[in-house]
């Protein structure tokens, strides 16, 4: 029914659409410097980077949902889109972004938390505050999914308002469920981001790239600003009747708060690359340094037994693991214009 107090005309659904395509850029860049500096030019792709990843594909799905669901009618009111299918689709676009959403930033925290356990191996205190921030964020996401599914029954009610029987939650419970999960999300994010800053002083890292590694993470700081702005619009998510542009300003945030995720943790293993490409403050001595910048003849030879091997991460550090794979080490002189590839053998030594 059309309401005479509502501009039928307007519409958020361009600058949703904008902020989508701006963000989805910017995020694959960041997410393809990453996989190129792990996968190819220090041939070390781990568990955190296969997340993101996945994560970064997952961003990929939830944008298309919503781009399929701008042509459908997000971003205009209800009442304007008259077409009662075109309506329906417009709303079942927009739950399965809700529900991707989810995934989306499960999948990032645990990529960072990943992240961080690399830098904490020998950290028995920090990796069992990790791990356990890591079960609260997969056990409160996968209530929280499987809640925002099975919220109507039948599942296809949450859409479709012509189906007359079943029944759902009521509005007020969304707008509290998604409090909860916010405030996770803002508290998980300082973690996060502040957690590194202790932890940085105890690894084996030059001063500069723990600098550089606490400001990059701490950009993550802006993603939890992201959610705290969203926080003043969840009570909109409560107007069912014209959720399909009331709900859109929730969106544009919701975006941009996974995205500047993804782009900080991505920057943060970056740097073998900016050494590579000799970017001013990224330089090598004239000492053999791998390509994180760790001098060589720092390394202290360990005992064969526990065959334990140094790996390398894009942030400037070297903690041990039982990681027996070959690592790649880079060194540069000043007088040369390649670099030198090393293969360190099983004790963490050149051969």
């Amino acid at each position: 029914m059309e309401n005479p107090g509502v501009n039928l005309s307007e519409t958020n659904g361009t600058r949703l659409l904008i902020t989508i395509s701006i963000f989805l850029a910017l995020s694959w860049v960041a997410v393809t410097l990453r996989t190129y500096t792990r996968a190819y030019l220090i041939r070390s792709f781990r568990t955190d980077d296969w997340i993101m990843l996945i994560a970064q594909v997952t961003f990929t799905i939830y944008s298309g949902f919503l781009y399929a669901g701008l042509e459908a009618g997000i971003g205009r009111h209800n009442a304007a889109i008259e077409d009662a299918d075109r309506e329906v689709a417009a709303l079942k676009w927009q739950a399965l972004a809700i529900s991707m959403y989810i995934v989306l930033m499960l999948l990032i925290k645990l990529s960072i938390g990943f992240f961080l356990l690399r830098i904490t191996i020998h950290m028995t205190a920090y990796v069992r505050i990790i791990r356990a921030s890591l079960a609260l964020i997969l056990i409160s996401s996968a209530v929280v999914f499987f809640w925002n599914i099975f919220q109507c029954i039948p599942v296809e009610k949450q859409w479709d308002y012509r189906i007359t029987y079943g029944q759902c939650v009521q509005p007020n419970e969304i707008v509290v469920v998604a409090y909860v999960m916010s405030a996770i999300t803002i508290v998980t994010d300082f973690f996060y981001a502040l957690i590194p800053i202790p932890m940085m002083w105890k690894v084996k890292m030059t001063i500069q790239a723990k600098v550089t590694v606490v400001l990059i993470l701490g950009m993550g700081i802006f993603a939890s600003v992201a959610t705290i702005l969203r926080i003043r619009l969840l009570p909109t998510m409560a107007n069912l009747d014209d959720v399909l542009y009331a709900g859109t300003d929730a969106m544009i945030w919701t975006i941009i708060e996974a995205a500047l995720a993804i782009i900080a943790a991505s920057l943060a293993t970056i740097r073998p690359l900016l050494r590579v490409l000799r970017v001013r403050g990224f330089e090598s001595s004239d000492s053999c340094e791998n390509i994180e910048g760790l001098d060589l003849q720092a390394l202290e030879p360990r005992p064969d037994r526990q065959r334990r091997f140094l790996q390398f991460y894009g942030i400037n550090d070297m903690p041990l693991t039982h990681d027996t794979r070959p690592a790649t080490i880079f060194c540069f002189h000043h007088d040369d214009t390649k670099s030198q590839h090393v293969q360190l053998d099983d004790t963490g030594r050149e051969p």
